[in-house]
């Protein structure tokens, strides 16, 4: 780092999301929002300000992690702290964060921009970016199909993972025929035959999910001098632009 570069840094470092006035603090409502522990919160806001340095001495476009951009979400609600405190009074410069234009050149774009932000990112602080913050592309730019869940209205249970098509195809199959075979001679042969109809509808939506799953599926950007674009995505994401450009977000 420059000495400029390393002035800044230290005031990034120091930046407070936290308000001690405040009985709900910002790092709480980050962990509520996303079910993480307080102690991984604490590491995730470590690196959203490393890729705010990132943003802010780059004149490259720059991509976010998920879990980065789900911090800089939150922070963009907290307008007077992102856009005084931190744009304004610590970073001398405005990095914005738009909506994504979406579509497959988008896709491939900003993987190839993830992969040049880990590598800014090595260059940068010396070190591997932590990977269970900044995944892989490939778990970067797939596994991002949330919604918001009412907790106290639903249950979360996680999905069994099998190994490969093959095996959920088996599996299914298998349920399938003991469940034709039993409507055959069952007294319930409406009930079974409801349940064989739910089995056939997850089959179809399983390989309709595995067709659209892919690097088209979620991204931003953090442009450098002359800004950048958002990306496509199911769920979306995020980017951000040192300079005078934009980021993006958002998804279908």
């Amino acid at each position: 780092m420059t000495t400029e570069e390393t002035i800044l840094w230290n005031k990034i470092k120091s930046f407070q999301l936290n308000d001690e006035q405040s009985s709900f603090q910002f790092s709480q409502r980050l962990s509520r929002e996303n079910g993480w522990s307080s102690y991984y919160t604490e590491q995730v806001i470590k690196e959203y300000k490393k890729f705010i340095f990132l943003c802010s001495i780059s004149q490259k476009s720059v991509t976010p992690s998920d879990q980065i951009d789900q911090a800089w979400h939150l922070h963009l609600t907290y307008t007077k702290s992102y856009w005084i405190d931190l744009c304004q009074n610590t970073l001398s410069k405005e990095i914005h964060h738009n909506p994504t234009k979406g579509g497959k050149a988008e896709g491939e774009k900003f993987d190839n921009q993830y992969s040049s932000t880990l590598d800014l990112y090595r260059k940068t602080f010396k070190m591997e970016p932590p990977k269970t913050i900044w995944p892989s592309n490939s778990e970067r730019f797939s596994d991002i199909h949330f919604q918001r869940i009412n907790l106290r209205k639903f249950w979360v249970i996680k999905r069994p993972k099998l190994n490969n098509k093959r095996n959920f195809i088996l599996v299914l199959l298998f349920c399938t025929l003991i469940i034709f075979n039993q409507s055959t001679s069952d007294e319930n042969v409406g009930i079974n035959l409801f349940i064989l109809f739910i089995l056939i509808v997850i089959i179809i939506n399983y390989f309709k999910n595995k067709k659209g799953d892919g690097n088209d599926g979620s991204s931003g950007g953090c442009g450098g001098g002359s800004g950048c674009n958002g990306h496509s995505g199911h769920s979306g994401c995020s980017g951000c632009d040192g300079g005078s450009g934009c980021g993006g977000c958002g998804g279908d």
